[in-house]
């Protein structure tokens, strides 16, 4: 149904200890010699919480590392995707949020913990992800936000899922008649019912996705640029 950046400016020095600069919008942090620095700058609000470029690039990682791709580098922040991958994390916040209302069962213990040592195993070698400086508190977060997300939307797409009756699938075949040349409908008629019946769900996701967005005031400031 539903579905990448270059945060870290390192100087010669190998041996200086990492900072992290918090910037505003638009702004550049410069290098300071001898030093590596991780730029960092808001580019999103939702649910009342702030959230930052790298915030963004530790989430695509984690994203990455759950499903074992091996591509994982950062997305520059001119990168088109990037703008994608913000959307990413703002919708994650609110369908969390959102699952807060409800009697909505938690990540587990155990699947905090496999998703922890599926992230352990395939970053071991990531220079991306240690530049990250990822703490212990921001993996909890993150990582349990993003299980809660995918689990809750899981539920809600249960819970959309609609019947295509074989009247509506027959007047789809008879209006795109051509796509299926002289083959009889009732060779059509399952696949065309499973294809209208995903259709359907996309498009309630989507208008859930939307209701939510702009009940939590969600803000994407990469849109403005």
């Amino acid at each position: 149904m539903m579905s990448s950046l270059s945060l870290a400016v390192s100087t010669t020095s190998e041996k200086a200890p990492d900072k992290i600069y918090s910037v505003k919008r638009g702004q550049v942090k410069k290098p300071v010699t001898g030093e590596s620095i991780m730029i960092t700058k808001i580019v999103g609000t939702a649910a009342d919480q702030v959230v930052t470029s790298r915030e963004v690039q530790i989430v695509n990682l984690l994203e990455k590392g759950l499903a074992s791709d091996k591509n994982l580098v950062l997305i520059a922040l001119d990168d088109p995707r990037f703008n994608v991958e913000v959307g990413q994390v703002l919708l994650e916040i609110v369908v969390q949020t959102d699952s807060n209302l409800f009697e909505f069962d938690q990540v587990s213990d155990q699947e905090f913990k496999d998703a922890v040592d599926t992230i352990q195993k395939n970053m071991a070698q990531s220079k991306e992800w240690k530049n990250l400086q990822v703490t212990n508190s921001e993996l909890e977060r993150f990582l349990k936000r993003k299980l809660v997300a995918k689990r809750f939307i899981r539920v809600k797409s249960d819970s959309m899922k609609g019947f295509i009756t074989d009247s509506e699938a027959k007047d789809y075949f008879d209006k795109n008649r051509l796509k299926f040349g002289q083959v009889p409908f009732v060779q059509f008629k399952e696949n065309i019912k499973t294809f209208l019946s995903q259709q359907q769900l996309e498009e309630r996701l989507k208008a859930w996705f939307e209701i939510i967005k702009k009940k939590y005031k969600v803000k994407n400031y990469t849109n403005e640029s």
